[in-house]
């Protein structure tokens, strides 16, 4: 896969640091095959934005969307922004909460998320109507019982475990919580992925396929 626009990611959380946590050896392995990755968080504030800017220098993150709201200000009125979001990046993929994460603001980011990549994708409402091929569901606190696929994150786990670092203040005030979980978490997936270390990811289709929607009808399915 080439760094093109047609086979970027976007990675959109809730919070910063979610990015990191959820899935920062992921971000770190593709930026060094060559893909492009963009980040766009829902919340943010001057602290903690700065410490998204420096977690994602780490990770290698090409376009950084900020936000300046509170934590729990994440409702169905984002969708429009997490559009305009995808419209811009255009990603073959996106990486984003799962909706079974105890965390409500995760949950209701899967959900604003599920219903962004279909109007993104909507020729009727957009020019540049653009259709995610995926969505990847990663986990945060809440283990998903059931993932679809592990990635392999061997080499890129210090520059993840550095990035979740850079989210000084979550990490002080948490008691370097964030840290150990992500160590363990990581090697757990990684003893069940054959290897040293992983992220699990469920992934979740694209719900709606009709004709307003752009590249649903195929020829065929191999």
């Amino acid at each position: 896969m080439s760094g093109s626009e047609e086979g970027s990611i976007l990675v959109i959380v809730a919070h910063p640091d979610d990015e990191s946590i959820g899935a920062g050896g992921t971000i770190r392995r593709h930026v060094e095959k060559g893909v492009s990755v963009d980040v766009h968080c829902m919340t943010g504030n001057e602290e903690r934005n700065e410490e998204l800017k420096a977690a994602c220098g780490i990770l290698g993150v090409r376009n950084l969307y900020l936000s300046e709201r509170g934590d729990f200000a994440i409702n169905e009125e984002l969708t429009n922004e997490v559009v305009g979001a995808i419209l811009k990046s255009r990603p073959k993929i996106i990486i984003t909460h799962h909706p079974s994460d105890y965390n409500r603001n995760h949950q209701q980011c899967a959900l604003i998320v599920s219903q962004a990549v279909e109007w993104a994708s909507h020729t009727t409402i957009f020019e540049d109507a653009h259709r995610v091929d995926r969505i990847y569901n990663m986990e945060i606190n809440t283990m998903i019982s059931r993932p679809n696929v592990h990635v392999d994150i061997t080499a890129s786990y210090p520059a993840a475990l550095a990035a979740i670092k850079k989210h000084k203040s979550q990490v002080k005030k948490a008691d370097s919580f964030y840290v150990q979980l992500y160590d363990a978490r990581t090697r757990l997936r990684g003893v069940q992925a054959k290897c040293k270390r992983a992220e699990a990811f469920a992934i979740t289709l694209p719900e709606h396929a009709g004709p307003f929607y752009e590249k649903n009808s195929v020829d065929w399915l191999i």
